[in-house]
């Protein structure tokens, strides 16, 4: 009787354990991921409890559900869609599947969404994925490669020449007339810092930054930058380093910027490169497609179902 009761025991334990770990990397109904098996191209999404992998068009859905904002019209999501995809499967490459934290975005599980939207939730995710599967398998591509997808939310009036910036690589990203964006609440903002403060954030990033911790301000040039203010390379205490960098360390809005002792103006959301979105939805607004924003800010570009 021992040994029956020690095999089913075993037998148990056997299909039990699997279940329960399976539960404890699938349970944790935050991150609002369906379960359906996934048998094309993939992404293998990372979460607190586990790994688990969703479709390119679902996890383009939880990217641009991170990046909408309320007011953005059907057409621009089409193409930010479209954006979004066309960057999985560059990074991605031949293989059938990419890790979320290899492709560096910024994503919404389905109960962030409704944590974030509210009673607003069913309208804006219906909006977001209708735009996305509406496109199917649509991505971008220059010269029959895939583009790096480059968008801001607010340009500075034009937005950033590819060749001049990063390289002929870039050639598609032509700089494109934006005057409208001047209008947009997001394009003029400005951020004060102690001394303290601003010392803390650059040592955080360069801890041999050298700054003068009573006079910090007073150890920044602007070493290069265009005509229109972009700042290519800016030398704070002894570290040379991007615009675009020096802007992600204080968290400023764009790498369009001036400096006067404690406060920085930006003008802009974004890096400058690539769709103006704040333009993409007046362009929305007026009748314009998907098809017509994407050849407006990217030039020579193919439009391609994968």
């Amino acid at each position: 009787m021992k040994k029956i009761l020690t095999v089913i025991l075993i037998f148990c334990i056997y299909v039990a354990v699997p279940a329960v770990i399976t539960l404890s990397v699938n349970s944790d109904d935050s991150q609002g991921v369906s379960q359906e098996n996934i048998y094309g191209p993939r992404v293998n999404v990372k979460y607190k409890n586990g790994t688990k992998s969703v479709s390119v068009n679902e996890f383009v859905t939880m990217v641009l559900a991170k990046r909408f904002e309320s007011g953005d019209e059907t057409e621009t999501l089409k193409a930010m869609g479209i954006m979004i995809r066309t960057d999985i499967y560059r990074v991605m490459g031949d293989e059938m599947s990419v890790d979320s934290e290899t492709l560096g975005m910024e994503y919404f599980t389905k109960n962030v969404m409704k944590n974030e939207w509210g009673n607003n939730f069913e309208e804006y995710y219906n909006h977001v994925n209708d735009s996305v599967m509406s496109t199917g398998q649509m991505v971008i591509t220059y010269n029959n490669n895939l583009i790096d997808a480059k968008y801001s939310r607010v340009c500075n009036e034009k937005t950033l020449s590819g060749t001049e910036l990063l390289g002929a690589d870039y050639a598609y990203l032509v700089p494109a007339d934006c005057p409208e964006d001047m209008t947009s609440p997001d394009f003029l903002k400005t951020e004060e810092y102690s001394k303290k403060q601003f010392v803390k954030k650059i040592n955080t990033a360069y801890k041999d930054s050298g700054l003068d911790e009573n006079n910090p301000f007073g150890d920044i040039q602007v070493v290069s930058q265009t005509n229109m203010g972009y700042v290519t390379k800016i030398q704070v205490g002894n570290v040379v380093m991007s615009g675009d960098v020096f802007a992600k360390i204080l968290g400023l809005n764009s790498p369009f910027f001036a400096i006067k002792d404690g406060k920085i103006t930006t003008k802009g959301k974004g890096s400058g490169f690539g769709v103006s979105l704040y333009t993409a939805n007046i362009m929305a607004r007026s009748g314009s497609t998907y098809e017509d924003i994407i050849n407006k800010f990217y030039s020579g570009v193919a439009i391609v179902s994968r």
